[in-house]
């Protein structure tokens, strides 16, 4: 018995993507080896695709078992604001490697690229967080770039995500908590990388390798290593003024605005290179120039800013302004999480029934709107109960957008620019995270700056904005009230930003086509595909 191919692609052309079928798809550069899609018996099928599922869960339960460690992590490393550069950093490692992800899958073959990446997790996780980064980049690059047959499988590797994300925070409270704090952190970023070593043994034994046929050296040569050298300071020039910003250099300090300026100069050196001088460059601009691929990739740019802003600044809310402590807010954004993961696993059955992704995505689209919107009800006294059921709206929505999204693209370009599309979608999703990230931390602190004023003493607004303040300090208890609701206005702008990038995301979306996935639509009924075909033509 074997399984469907590998390829969820479109059966039909649409508006979108009909230069595909001639001019574009016969302009592919010649040289590297992109389709290693393969056919497997149902059984060997199961086993790599549980492999890829165990790879997935190990990457966000070590990206999200830092996350309730931050205070802790603050307050044992005297780290103050720069704190915050644990989440940029690690998001930070992995956009600075994404671009090269497609290209060198296509050379060196899926398999070798996840094993290198997991690698990197296990040897990261052990130094406490140094190249990590660079693995759990590679590790989501990889399976995203293998298109798991039909719809289903990607909403179960949703639930995985889900639950990796879900038990990375449990599992760091949990430690912090039973040791206590001095050095025990360490621990959050201990066990992933216990638990990568045993997914690299199962990978190495049990995930197929395609081999890919050619010279390794000639694909070496076709790498765009100029884009490369100039991507790398584009996104680090970038993000360090942005998240330093109002919080450790003022925002007029000569050297943020020297740091920027040459950011944006590499930027457009590196948009020059890629248009003419690369030969077969790490984002191909031509994928720019269909409607559908550029709103999605776009859109993956909003989706992660939001994302990764409320994955990483929520449990500080619920730490500095609630007063709870790791374990208990693990425990309240438990709801996000594993609503994320629910929702996830149900998009893959409906996609995979209608063979349609669109529905799925702008229902999500709305629905974590929604969220974002009902966010602003948090305050210091908020019942927990809103506290819960909001995250769970937001991470139903977040659900219903990361899968179908990628679904969306990898139905868009032709097989020869698929992994390099789902790359391109990977580099501006962690760029959006860490842009995310960069900017809310420079909103919070200004407004957190603005709003202490002339409320408190010099001295008391000092040790807020370094971080050195704790609730109960001698001689500040008369300004608790006051650093607290100033922490809470600095969340809510936080939230407030949040809540036009999604609404923009799902006006977007209406530009998006709707086409019938090949391999799920032997389900869809005539009148289904009937309705697809008349839709084709009437569009513009």
């Amino acid at each position: 018995m074997t399984s469907p191919h590998l390829d969820p692609i479109p059966a039909t052309s649409s508006p979108d993507n009909k230069s595909h079928s001639s001019g574009e798809k016969n302009a592919q550069p010649a040289g590297v080896e992109c389709n290693q899609s393969q056919r497997l018996a149902f059984i060997r099928l199961m086993v790599a695709y549980l492999c890829l599922c165990h790879a997935y869960f190990i990457s966000y339960l070590d990206m999200n078992s830092v996350i309730t460690s931050l205070p802790t992590i603050a307050e044992a490393l005297d780290a103050g604001p720069t704190v915050t550069w644990v989440g940029t950093a690690y998001l930070l490692g992995q956009t600075t490697f994404q671009p090269l992800y497609g290209r060198i899958s296509d050379i060196t073959g899926r398999k070798p690229l996840l094993l290198f990446s997991m690698g990197c997790v296990t040897i990261g996780g052990l130094l406490c967080g140094t190249i990590s980064d660079i693995g759990g980049g590679g590790i989501s690059s990889s399976i995203a770039i293998i298109p798991l047959v039909a719809g289903k499988y990607q909403g179960f590797a949703s639930l995985t995500i889900g639950t990796g994300a879900a038990s990375g925070p449990f599992v760091a409270a949990s430690l912090i908590q039973t040791f206590g704090h001095n050095d025990r952190w360490r621990w959050a970023f201990w066990v992933p990388a216990i638990l990568a070593a045993f997914c690299f043994t199962l990978l190495l034994f049990f995930l197929p390798l395609n081999p890919v046929s050619g010279g390794f050296g000639e694909k070496i040569r076709k790498i765009d290593w100029l884009g490369v050298i100039t991507s790398v300071p584009v996104i680090v020039l970038v993000v360090m003024p942005i998240n330093s910003g109002g919080s450790i250099w003022p925002w007029d300090n000569v050297k943020a605005i020297l740091i920027l300026s040459i950011g944006i100069v590499c930027l457009l050196l590196f948009i020059a290179i890629e248009a003419f001088v690369a030969k077969i460059p790490i984002i191909p601009l031509r994928l720019l120039k269909t409607k559908s691929a550029l709103v999605l990739i776009l859109s993956g740019f909003l989706h992660d800013f939001v994302w990764q802003t409320t994955q990483y600044l929520i449990p500080l809310f619920f730490q500095t302004v609630c007063g709870y402590t790791p374990l208990e807010s693990a425990t309240l954004i438990i709801s996000f999480l594993i609503a994320q993961g629910l929702a996830g696993a149900a998009s893959g059955p409906v996609m995979a029934r209608y063979a349609r992704y669109i529905p799925v995505l702008r229902c999500g689209l709305a629905v974590w709107t929604l969220g974002a919107r009902l966010k602003l009800l948090f305050g210091q006294k908020t019942h927990v109960s809103i506290y819960v059921d909001v995250l769970a709206i937001v991470g139903a929505g977040v659900g219903w957008v990361h899968q179908p999204g990628l679904v969306a693209l990898q139905a868009n370009p032709t097989d020869e620019d698929r992994a390099v599309a789902t790359g391109t979608r990977n580099v501006f999703r962690s760029l959006g995270g860490v842009v995310g990230i960069a900017v809310s931390t420079a909103t919070y602190y200004a407004v957190l700056s603005k709003s202490l004023g002339e409320a408190v003493p010099n001295w008391v607004r000092d040790s807020v904005l370094d971080g050195t303040w704790r609730a109960g300090d001698s001689g500040t208890s008369e300004y608790e009230s006051n650093i607290l609701g100033a922490r809470m206005e600095g969340f809510r702008a936080v939230f407030t930003i949040s809540v036009p990038l999604i609404a923009l995301c799902l006006i977007a979306s209406l530009l998006v086509a709707d086409i019938i996935l090949k391999g799920d639509n032997d389900n869809v009924s005539e009148e289904t595909k009937s309705r697809d075909s008349e839709q084709r033509v009437e569009a513009p």
